[in-house]
């Protein structure tokens, strides 16, 4: 299946493999949404889980088709494309836009060149055919963009770095299976593109019938890269209308989660929960002078997490997972039953119970109102209860069988509407699918980002706290990616454990049969060769993303008491 270069570039070695591992059931489902084009069950499964690294090549295009962001679209207007004098617009007119196009293209091809450079690591790098019409589908892409809105925003390298994030996904050359490779590993034919197929060779051996599926899949018809990327930066750089802020200069924390910001507010909202939920982290950050004065190109990658989701300075991989979240991104529109949604996902208890709850979950003033009832409140902060309730909702979300449905108050109402699950395992067994609980999107996706930002922060701050100011901003501006080796005494635990299940399952190698959460058996796919296990940690930092929301939720309720 796989193509060649006019270099004849080999197959992904085994030890460069992204690791990736997929429960088969959930992958089943993505399948049989794809062949339904149920972009309704796809966004679930991007949100939720994540998708098939090697499906996002179709995958995206459909849920960019029916986003939210792209049906309705609004771009925070650049300052200075608002304030520009009006006799400069009047000469571009004049000039009929020859010259600013011209300067545009050159930019786009300049920032493009950097890429490059930056992958070959050489001033005058050789540039295959591949390559090259790569690069020109890419350059007339962005100019394609900047065309049509660069009256509300002007052009920016980061803009060239989205195009370049989408095509480590998304084949810019139509019906190919060739995409840029990253910087997360690297080429020893000195190449930036990759076969994406080769690179889950082990994943898709492992799973009958795949590697016909996905031949067919690249051979169908798909909508043209410009569109794609067009949609995308309006969904990634998208914008509150003004009607739908505050009117005040001051961050609403009441209303930001829900209805979102302009970068000025995320930022601001930022830097106020880095203090509140890593206090630590960020007096190290004050000793250090980081985020002291921000709105100096000094500490820019804070730009590029909140307002360019990633792009540039995350690993592909793990920018990949995070775009699949926003991309995923869906609010339950009120006006729609559950059972509309019910209907059209066609869900099982078991697939809902694997999917779980928004990660970003809240608990309800149902749920307060019941613990209160219980005991006074101020001896209620002091026990720390309330935390220990938070944790045992989350294992519910992620363990119980059922849940309740939403009525349509609770679906518009205000801030912080909980997935809630039945505490009585007796009565889950009874409910029928009527009674289930679809996990739509709670927070606004930008939001999502800010937690989701402090959680990178989280699980690198054994890092952060041992490296100077340059070295932070440095490092921030190039995260590493989470996936990590095994180490050698854990692979031989692991190991022992996979052959064991091997012969109480009947599997082989490369499909283990793992515990989910203790109800039951689940078949987990990796595209990890045997003798060489990996474990990525994004999930885990997604994971970490909710619980912080949470925290953050919960001591501002106390505060405001």
């Amino acid at each position: 299946m796989s193509e060649q270069s006019p270099r004849d570039p080999v197959a992904a070695s085994e030890n460069r493999k992204p690791s990736f591992r997929f429960d088969a059931d959930i992958f089943k489902l993505c399948t049989r949404y794809l062949e339904e084009n149920n972009y309704h069950g796809l966004a679930l499964i991007a949100r939720q889980k994540g998708l098939p690294p090697f499906l996002r090549l179709r995958i995206w295009p459909i849920l960019l088709k029916h986003h939210p962001f792209v049906l309705n679209p609004f771009l925070q207007p650049d300052n200075d494309v608002l304030n520009k004098p009006k006799h400069d617009s009047d000469q571009g007119d004049r000039a009929d836009g020859q010259l600013n196009d011209e300067d545009i293209r050159f930019k786009i091809k300049k920032d493009l060149k950097k890429y490059v450079q930056r992958l070959k690591y050489n001033s005058s790098p050789d540039i295959n055919e591949i390559e090259m019409e790569m690069l020109e589908v890419l350059e007339k892409a962005i100019f394609k963009f900047v065309k049509k809105w660069g009256k509300i925003i002007k052009y920016d390298q980061a803009i060239t770095w989205i195009a370049l994030g989408l095509a480590e996904w998304l084949p810019p050359i139509e019906n190919t299976h060739w995409v840029l490779i990253g910087r997360d590993v690297s080429s020893s034919d000195n190449l930036y593109i990759t076969n994406i197929m080769d690179e889950y060779s082990t994943y898709i051996e492992n799973v009958p019938d795949l590697e016909d599926y996905l031949n067919d899949v690249i051979a169908s018809p798909q909508m043209k890269f410009s569109d794609v990327f067009e949609r995308l930066v309006l969904v990634l750089l998208h914008s509150p209308e003004n009607r739908t802020r505050s009117p005040s200069s001051k961050v609403n924390k009441t209303t930001l989660p829900l209805n979102g910001g302009t970068i000025e507010d995320r930022v601001s909202f930022f830097i106020y929960c880095l203090r509140k939920l890593l206090p630590e982290l960020s007096d190290y950050f004050q000793e250090e002078q980081i985020l002291n004065k921000f709105g100096s190109n000094d500490d820019e990658w804070l730009i590029w997490w909140l307002k360019w989701c990633g792009a540039k300075v995350w690993s592909r991989m793990d920018r990949g997972r995070i775009w699949d979240m926003i991309l995923g991104w869906r609010l339950q529109n009120p006006k729609k039953s559950t059972a509309y949604y019910q209907d059209k996902l066609k869900l099982t208890k078991h697939q809902l119970e694997k999917l779980g709850p928004d990660v970003f979950w809240s608990v309800s003033q149902h749920d307060e109102d019941k613990v209160d009832e219980g005991e006074g409140h101020d001896e209620f902060k002091k026990s720390g209860s309330f935390k220990d309730l938070l944790h045992g909702l989350s294992m519910a979300n992620i363990s119980a069988s059922s849940s309740n449905t939403n009525s349509p108050s609770e679906s518009t109402s205000p801030l912080l509407t909980p997935t809630r699950r039945s505490s009585s395992s007796s009565t889950s067994l009874s409910e029928g699918i009527d009674d289930m609980n679809i996990p739509f999107s709670r927070l606004d996706p930008h939001i999502e980002l800010v937690f989701i930002s402090l959680a990178l922060l989280k699980s690198k701050e054994g890092t952060l706290v041992e490296l100077d100011q340059h070295e932070i901003r440095q490092f921030l501006s190039r995260l590493p990616t989470k996936s990590y080796n095994y180490t050698t005494r854990y692979q031989k635990y692991k190991q022992m454990k996979l052959e064991k299940e091997k012969e109480e399952d009947h599997g082989n190698g490369s499909v283990s049969s793992e515990s989910s959460n203790g109800d039951g058996g689940s078949q987990i796919i990796t595209n990890d060769h045997a003798n060489s296990r990996r474990y990525d940690y994004m999930d885990n930092v997604v994971n970490e993303a909710g619980e912080l929301w949470r925290k953050w939720f919960w001591s501002e309720a106390v505060e405001n008491e």
